[in-house]
């Protein structure tokens, strides 16, 4: 059984030998947005490791009959790959799997390698294009054409057994597939989900042909019809939900008293997006005095920010790793503001488990974030004077889905956390409420499920926190 890490610089290295340069597998910001929470590993490229890996005691030279793979997991990069295989007469079985979860299955057929030669192969790298962003009706009417090019001596350094093994121009379709995906159909919003390739001579194409034949609305499901000069088949793909936007600042003011929060000086961990992002946009239109932090998303900050101060709010942000043993607080806040309330977002990418399987890397993972972060922000916090935090809890606490059990164990323990601090610190308000699912990154979904709108839950809840005795 072979093993693997995907790193970010292999990530690079594959973009450029197949010109699929999507956000989600090798931009880390603007990935934590997208539907994994950070970069995954090009599906193709999982699938090519696999028959490199298959290959690599193989002397004698293999032509694909039919490929057929599917990703129904995503390997995130980072994440150990292992391998395990099946082979009979010219046929091979491969799943690849992190951890009990298969994230790719592969099924070939194979014969020896017919002496063929390179008319229909351009030996060079694709052209790097911006994924398109294409609108639902522009999907389904999509058709058209990819040029089919392979940069032998890199994909020599990647893949060498196949280089060695393998007819070129298989390679290479298999390469276009993922630049078809990611780059021209869907495109920028787009996910790989299955492929089936059959061996077929065609005299009607030089390159890689496509045409969308199917496209499921309800689903964002996308089938596209491929032929090439030695393959054709189906690819099967999905249209991804974009990145959600929350209301904008002047929306939000209209909700809120002029002076609802007024006297807050309000410290918003985690509010460059989502949850926080909302929060601190009620607070600043209720009056309140907001800090907000962010991670990795600087950008969207500062947007957040601005939007504020423009809509004649008051806030500023600034970087903050709750993971970061070492913080000091006070240093990050500079001198002279010290905060009244606590609200806590730090979160990371709220990664589902296998169903019905305890990982305990995973709840620990929570545990960072929702126990030991957070009580370290705490301690630092009060002797500023700090009269109070909130801390959001979920419905999944009580509705525990068996695939979520590692994140909501980590929110009772936080739960219980918060009971602890309050038993020493009486003097201040602690305020923990079970929040249902609503609208941000962290719950979009393929399947396109409806979430509750977060400006109005929050509202209520910042509303009710305001009231609680010891936080006025």
């Amino acid at each position: 059984m072979n093993h693997r890490k995907f790193t970010f610089e292999d990530q690079i290295a594959f973009a450029e030998l197949s010109g699929d340069y999507n956000p989600i597998h090798i931009d880390a910001v603007a990935a934590r947005r997208l539907l994994f929470g950070s970069p995954v590993v090009h599906g193709i490229h999982s699938l090519l490791w696999a028959l490199d890996s298959w290959l690599e005691d193989r002397t004698d030279n293999v032509e694909f009959c039919s490929i057929k793979a599917a990703f129904p997991r995503p390997i995130r990069v980072g994440d150990e790959v292992s391998l395990s295989l099946k082979e009979d007469a010219g046929h091979v079985r491969i799943n690849l799997l992190c951890g009990e979860s298969i994230v790719t299955t592969i099924e070939v057929a194979w014969d020896k390698s017919q002496q063929r030669n390179f008319d229909h192969l351009e030996t060079r790298f694709p052209e790097k294009l911006q994924p398109r962003a294409l609108l639902e009706d522009e999907i389904e009417a999509k058709s058209g054409t990819l040029d089919l090019c392979l940069n032998i001596e890199a994909a020599a350094k990647i893949f060498p057994h196949l280089i060695r093994c393998v007819y070129p121009l298989q390679i290479a379709i298999l390469l276009g597939t993922t630049r078809l995906v990611g780059v021209e159909c869907p495109g920028l919003h787009s996910l790989y989900s299955e492929l089936s390739l059959f061996a077929s001579d065609s005299h009607e194409c030089t390159t890689l042909k496509y045409e969308v034949t199917k496209s499921d609305r309800r689903f964002g499901l996308v089938v596209m019809k491929v032929m090439t000069p030695v393959m054709t088949g189906v690819i099967k793909a999905f249209v991804r939900p974009t990145p959600q936007e929350q209301d904008s600042y002047l929306n939000i003011k209209e909700l809120v008293g002029s002076n609802e929060f007024s006297g807050q000086r309000a410290l918003v961990i985690g509010g460059s997006r989502g949850l926080g992002e909302v929060t601190a946009k009620l607070l600043t239109a209720g009056a309140a005095n907001v800090k907000l932090t962010y991670h990795q998303g600087a950008e969207d900050a500062h947007r957040v920010v601005d939007e504020i101060i423009s809509g004649h709010g008051s806030a500023d942000s600034f970087f903050l790793d709750v993971l970061d043993n070492q913080i000091n607080v006070a240093e990050c806040l500079g001198s002279g503001w010290k905060p009244t309330h606590l609200y806590y977002f730090a979160t990371p990418f709220i990664a589902l488990g296998t169903n019905g399987v305890f990982s305990a890397p995973l709840f620990q993972k929570f545990c960072n974030y929702y126990i030991i972060g957070f009580q370290r922000i705490v301690e630092q916090l009060s002797s500023f004077g700090l009269k109070g935090f909130f801390f959001p809890s979920s419905v999944f606490v009580d509705e525990l889905p068996l695939n979520m059990g590692e994140y909501a164990i980590a929110k009772m323990a936080g739960e219980v956390l918060c009971a602890f601090i309050k038993k020493t610190k009486k003097e201040m308000t602690i305020y923990k409420p079970r929040l249902p699912r609503m609208a941000t990154d962290q719950t979009t979904n393929v399947m396109r499920t409806s979430n509750l709108d977060p400006v109005s839950i929050m509202l209520e809840h910042l509303r009710s926190f305001r009231d609680s005795p010891v936080a006025q």
